[in-house]
C-alpha cells in the first residue's frame, strides 16, 4: 500500500479538493422517507388543545403557583429528598399539599 504524503496547513476546502462523494444506502434510504410521509422524529409535536379546566388558571396564577412549588422544591432538596403534591379541596379552597416521597 503507497503512502501518502499529507500536506500540513491546508484549509478545508483545499483538503476535500477533488473528492467525490458516492451516495450510500443510508443516503437512498433517506431520501425515500420523504416521499412516505413524515416520520415521528421529524414531525412537530402539536400544541395541546386547550382543556376546558385550563380556561381557570390564568398565566400569572400559573407563574406564582410554579414559583411557588420551586421554592419548596428547593428545600426538599436541601434534606435530600423529592416531594410529592396533592390538590384537596377545603369547601371554597383548593389546597397543595406537599410531602417528601416515599422511598422503595
Amino acid at each position: 500500500m503507497p503512502k501518502h504524503k499529507i500536506k500540513k496547513g491546508l484549509s478545508d476546502e483545499e483538503m476535500l479538493k477533488g473528492y467525490v462523494e458516492t451516495a450510500t444506502y443510508e443516503d437512498e434510504m433517506m431520501k425515500e422517507e420523504p416521499a412516505k410521509g413524515s416520520s415521528s422524529s421529524t414531525k412537530k409535536p402539536e400544541p395541546k388543545k386547550p382543556s376546558f379546566f385550563n380556561e381557570f388558571i390564568t398565566e400569572e396564577m400559573e407563574e406564582k403557583i410554579g414559583k411557588a412549588l420551586l421554592e419548596i422544591k428547593m428545600e426538599y432538596f436541601k434534606d435530600g429528598d423529592d416531594f410529592t403534591v396533592k390538590v384537596k379541596r377545603d369547601g371554597l379552597n383548593i389546597l397543595l399539599e406537599t410531602a417528601p416521597k416515599k422511598r422503595k
